[in-house]
């Protein structure tokens, strides 16, 4: 009889132990796969929003501009050999052999090198040297070169002024010849040699500062010479 009651009481005891492995709340751990599945949808959402970014750059790609046409000089034949160097020196008369007056094929002879126009050609445009050290323009105006503007450190004046010395040296070295204005837009001055020769009296070399040193300057004819925006549109 007592063993039949301990059978039956280990008979129960294995029935609870199964029914509360039934119930176990471990299982809950599968629900972490619905989880990572959202998470993997959510990734891919941003390819799809490159698509207008490279449809953008494609369009900025295609976008061009007509070039303006600055037109040409008539060729020249022997033009000889190339007269423009860092040796060359600016009077108030012009550019070593390249004379105010001169016309834009006689500058050219005397340059020894063609002219290439960088505004557009007509009653006054802009040119500079093809064989010559950069920072040279000329301004040719009714058919004549009527100025020379110099960009550069590399060529001064017969005096050995120029682009890079102060005002205070450029007063020195012509002192009341010189005549100083500020610019019109306040960025700097403006010192205007005047020649004393009466001959040379429609000459002028003018020096344009930043407030303090010399940034470019140029000799030419007046009224030429004294024209700050460029040649006058016609």
């Amino acid at each position: 009889m007592r063993a039949w009651l301990v059978a039956l009481i280990g008979v129960l005891f294995v029935a609870v132990v199964l029914l509360l492995g039934t119930c176990n709340p471990t299982t809950q751990v599968f629900d972490t796969t619905p989880a990572m599945t959202a998470v993997t949808a959510t990734t891919s959402a941003p390819v799809a929003t490159t698509t207008p970014t490279t449809t953008v750059a494609a369009q900025a790609a295609t976008t061009t501009l007509d070039p303006e046409m600055l037109g040409t000089l008539p060729p020249l034949d022997d033009l000889g050999m190339a007269t423009l160097d860092y040796q060359s020196t600016v009077s108030t008369v012009g550019l070593d052999a390249v004379i105010f007056g001169m016309t834009a094929n006689a500058a050219q002879r005397a340059a020894g090198t063609r002219f290439t126009p960088i505004t557009p050609v007509g009653e006054c445009y802009l040119a500079t040297p093809d064989n010559a050290p950069a920072g040279i323009t000329f301004w040719v105006v009714g058919g004549t070169v009527e100025r020379v503007d110099i960009d550069t450190n590399e060529i001064t004046t017969r005096s050995g002024a120029g682009v890079g010395n102060t005002e205070g040296r450029i007063i020195d070295m012509f002192g009341e010849r010189i005549q100083t204005s500020p610019l019109p837009d306040g960025s700097g001055n403006l010192l205007a040699y005047v020649p004393r020769d009466q001959s040379d009296k429609v000459f002028r070399v003018m020096f344009q500062s930043d407030g303090e040193k010399i940034v470019r300057f140029w000799s030419g004819r007046l009224p030429w010479a004294e024209e700050l925006n460029g040649c006058p549109v016609q």
